[in-house]
């Protein structure tokens, strides 16, 4: 019989992430030691921390950070990111930036006063672990210290159990309508005080007139029963079967020949991993890739869009643009993703809502043949539901913070 390493012994009984957490929990102490000496330096007083998933800037913590950087230089503020990111370049000329999982990094973590994020993690050394710190008293008071901010990534249109007030708390939640604002309140549990319809930070960023450049944005979101699958096991599935017909429609590529546009397919980040699967016509389509392209600078350039479910028809509809939601597998996406919201796509969407293959193309057509303009009934719909629709989101973000 083979004899059993204390590694297989740890692998097989599911005990490698806590000793991981050990080794994060003694880090976080010898920190707090440190802290003791060097806290006092400038550089970790009053300390604003930024932050996204930790390997990335390009969302409302980077163009936060950029705007604190350079309309309120005396805040301390720094940017927490990973050393190989490709978006590093978006902020390391912006301000004090410090990589993510260093020695750094845990001090200005554990010193902050003002934790600001786009994701429920805020910025965190190791994102579960310090979550779980949150709900534990004597671990709330020596670490996790600060007020947490969350910006938040995508507008919220229906349940998530895992923004509920008993799995995060946060001092402020930031919204962009008063609908979406009562209904985190209601829903989530988090105290009114606390949410508030502010706008997005990178909203700023997005111009509110329009060069037409003939240029289609095709940006599914992700399924959560499907980020686990094999390569194999997703080119069955119903996700990659409806866009790569998609892509590869004889009628929907002849429309794009025929009114000289181009279509770009950018999937959500948790679905990059399966680009390369999709067939790719050689003509007038691109697969856009997360390291080589940037989702807001898309969004700046299309002039129509076609997505399914993802809160980026909200950044699409702020500067004015048409909307295609393609929505062939609601059932599904509902039972297994995320379920039926206060924002009804077949009331309240800011375009029209597509079941079929046949239905896309023939609102493609609609769409080409009156120059990509959104309709006024849709932008009824826009105006009804953004409580702001400016450049003054960072200031109001901002402030809020500050306040608080």
């Amino acid at each position: 019989m083979k004899k059993e390493t204390f590694l297989s012994f740890v692998k097989k009984n599911g005990l490698r992430k806590y000793i991981k957490w050990l080794g994060i929990f003694a880090k976080c102490c010898i920190a707090k030691i440190l802290l003791v000496f060097i806290g006092k330096n400038r550089k970790y007083k009053d300390l604003w921390v930024f932050a996204e998933r930790g390997n990335d800037a390009r969302d409302n913590a980077m163009h936060l950070f950029r705007y604190v950087c350079k309309k309120c230089p005396d805040v301390n503020a720094v940017y927490i990111i990973t050393k190989d990111s490709p978006d590093l370049k978006n902020v390391q000329d912006v301000g004090r930036i410090v990589y993510h999982g260093s020695w750094q990094h845990y001090l200005c973590y554990l010193v902050a006063k003002k934790k600001v994020s786009a994701h429920i993690f805020g910025g965190a050394p190791e994102r579960n672990l310090f979550l779980r710190m949150d709900h534990v008293s004597f671990l709330k008071k020596l670490f996790v210290k600060g007020k947490y901010v969350f910006l938040q990534h995508g507008v919220t249109q229906a349940d998530g159990p895992w923004l509920h007030r008993d799995k995060v708390r946060f001092d402020l939640f930031v919204t962009v309508s008063k609908r979406e604002e009562q209904f985190v309140i209601e829903r989530f549990g988090h105290p009114a005080q606390c949410v508030k319809s502010l706008g997005f930070a990178r909203y700023d960023a997005l111009p509110l007139t329009h060069q037409k450049t003939k240029k289609i944005l095709l940006m599914p979101t992700w399924r959560h029963y499907l980020s686990k699958c094999t390569a194999e096991d997703f080119e069955k599935t119903d996700y990659f079967k409806s866009f790569n017909s998609l892509l590869n429609s004889e009628r929907l590529l002849s429309l794009l020949d025929q009114y000289g546009y181009e279509l770009i397919f950018y999937p959500h980040f948790e679905m990059q991993k399966f680009l390369h699967l999709f067939i790719i016509p050689e003509k007038n389509v691109i697969a856009a890739s997360f390291e080589n392209y940037d989702v807001q600078k898309l969004m700046i350039e299309c002039d129509m869009m076609i997505t399914d479910y993802s809160s980026v028809q909200f950044d699409f509809a702020y500067m004015q643009k048409p909307i295609l939601l393609y929505q062939f597998d609601r059932e599904a996406y509902q039972s297994g993703h995320q379920g039926k919201g206060y924002f009804d796509p077949d009331q309240d969407a800011f375009g029209p809502v597509a079941k079929s293959l046949d239905d896309v193309v023939v609102h493609v057509e609609s769409m080409l043949s009156q120059d990509c303009r959104m309709s006024d009934q849709y932008m009824e719909r826009m105006k009804s539901f953004f409580l702001y629709n400016d450049t003054q989101n960072c200031l109001r973000n901002f402030n809020a913070i500050k306040e608080l």
